[in-house]
């Protein structure tokens, strides 16, 4: 029994390791792949004239932003980018609230109600990328 459970844990812990290893979802056209890639940060500072080729994001399963960025150059090579234009957003995944009240009654037998809640905002960053190739 003990056997089962230790191989039971050991794929568990496997298929969650190559789930956060993943590589980004591509959508777009492939051309032959490039050895370098420009980075942007916005559209506007892209001053050769371009079409976009394909998009991608970034929502979970990186350890740092710079990680994910090597992997956002990395597919880009892959497909063919010339450049990738990076934004990095972030949205409000969940709200968690707090709140606590407390009654007392004062000596004159008067009843005294106080109260405090707050709210916390769970917010998930995301690479938006869109591949481009020089005209």
């Amino acid at each position: 029994m003990k056997k089962v459970t230790t191989i039971a844990l050991l794929t568990f812990l496997i298929a969650g390791l190559l789930s956060a290893c993943t590589s980004p979802k591509y959508f777009g056209k492939t051309y032959s792949p490039t050895s370098d890639v420009d980075v942007y940060l916005a559209r506007e500072d892209v001053k050769k004239n371009f079409t976009t080729m394909g998009t991608t994001d970034i929502g979970k399963g990186f350890g740092s932003l710079e990680s994910a960025q090597q992997k956002v150059i990395e597919l880009g090579k892959a497909k063919g980018a010339d450049g990738v234009i990076m934004v990095l957003t972030e949205e409000v995944v969940s709200t968690s609230q707090t709140g606590t009240g407390v009654v007392t009654r004062s000596k004159k037998k008067n009843v005294i109600g106080t109260s405090s809640s707050s709210s916390t905002d769970v917010k998930q960053k995301k690479i938006m990328a869109t591949f481009i190739k020089y005209e």
